[in-house]
């Protein structure tokens, strides 16, 4: 019985790996597309300086998101905050089209 739980091809620190990875990869992407267009609205220059700086960021912000997945020491606490954060982006992406 002892071999049979070894065996388990999913446990619960592989599970806890592949969601801060899904996290990670996946929120990460559309966390740092959100703050690509909200920066790339307020920053103040030429529209494809704008864009340009902004997606620069974006890569820098990308890779401290994932960081950020596995650093973390509650995943749900993590996605809460990345919800958080994505209304918000959302929110200052929204009000830049408007002004």
């Amino acid at each position: 019985m002892e071999m049979l739980k070894q065996v388990r091809w999913l446990n619960k620190h592989r599970l806890d790996i592949a969601v801060r990875t899904l996290l990670g990869v996946g929120a990460g992407y559309v966390l740092s597309a959100l703050m690509t267009a909200s920066l790339s609205l307020a920053l103040p220059m030429a529209r494809a300086e704008a864009v340009m700086t902004a997606t620069m960021l974006a890569f820098l912000a990308y890779v401290a998101l994932i960081i950020w997945a596995y650093a973390a020491n509650s995943v749900w606490r993590l996605a809460g905050v990345w919800a958080i954060l994505a209304v918000a982006l959302w929110l200052a992406m929204a009000w830049g089209e408007r002004a």
